[in-house]
């Protein structure tokens, strides 16, 4: 008898990540059609690290009355800049996020749910301003790992009740696997040898149920929230760019 489960995307949800894919597609058409007038243009490529807080919470439906869910985030940019202004930032992060339920009637404890994911967001990056201050958007899909699955009560005395008042209390989620929409806007301050730093805020909404629909009966259940992260960027090349006269080297007679 075979009870492995087997992740299913919502038709819905693969009809929106069609969209989201040719959206991306053609923002990436930009560098393209500007590479004529760019031939100069010397690619700029960034290493940094980050770190911040996650808001969170969960859409039900029907709906369940929340607190907002705070948690962190830490990990790793890398940046290519391909082009004027336009570029792909790839990110490899530890996230914390989840949801906090409003005591039940009659009740003083909070349900919390904590949810830790190792997080990959392949996003558009593009950027306005001048060479020391820049307000940069970031635009794009993510996949994320469930790592580990914790919940419990507030305060942790007593614990989740037996039998739960609601049926998922107490089990674990059903997805592993989730896939989001992440976007947002910034502001950097590049120093001239030393790097940047960089002060981002942005949005994510996920596409995955977190709750098979058939055996609790909340359809979405699907986490949404906000991100707040402070960020320093390595330069790994000098990102100068030459134009035609530059390269010639004047001889004298």
């Amino acid at each position: 008898m075979n009870n492995s489960k087997h992740f299913q995307m919502p038709l819905h949800a693969k009809r929106l990540l069609l969209r989201i894919g040719f959206g991306l597609l053609m923002l990436f058409q930009i560098p393209l059609l500007a590479h004529a007038q760019n031939e100069a243009f010397r690619k700029e490529f960034f290493l940094g690290v980050k770190g911040g807080m996650v808001f969170s919470r969960v859409k039900f439906k029907p709906n369940v009355e929340q607190n907002s869910y705070i948690g962190n985030s830490a990990g790793f940019i890398l940046r290519m800049i391909s082009e004027p202004h336009v570029g792909i930032q790839i990110e490899l992060n530890y996230l914390s996020k989840g949801w906090e339920e409003k005591p039940l009637e009659g009740q003083t404890q909070n349900y919390s749910h904590k949810l830790n994911y190792f997080d990959i967001p392949i996003m558009t990056h593009a950027s306005f301003g001048n060479k020391a201050f820049k307000v940069t958007l970031n635009l794009g899909p993510a996949i994320a790992f469930l790592l580990s699955d914790s919940q419990g009560m507030n305060p942790a005395s007593p614990g989740i009740p037996a039998p739960p008042p609601i049926q998922y209390w107490g089990k674990p989620i059903d997805s592993n696997v989730d896939f989001l929409f992440v976007g947002g806007m910034g502001t950097e301050y590049h120093f001239k040898k030393a790097g940047a730093v960089a002060l981002d805020a942005r949005l994510f909404y996920s596409l995955t149920n977190l709750y098979d629909s058939k055996n609790y009966g909340y359809d979405p259940s699907r986490t949404t929230g906000a991100q707040v992260t402070l960020s320093y960027l390595f330069r790994l090349n000098s990102g100068k760019n030459k134009t035609a006269g530059q390269d010639r080297k004047s001889v004298n007679p």
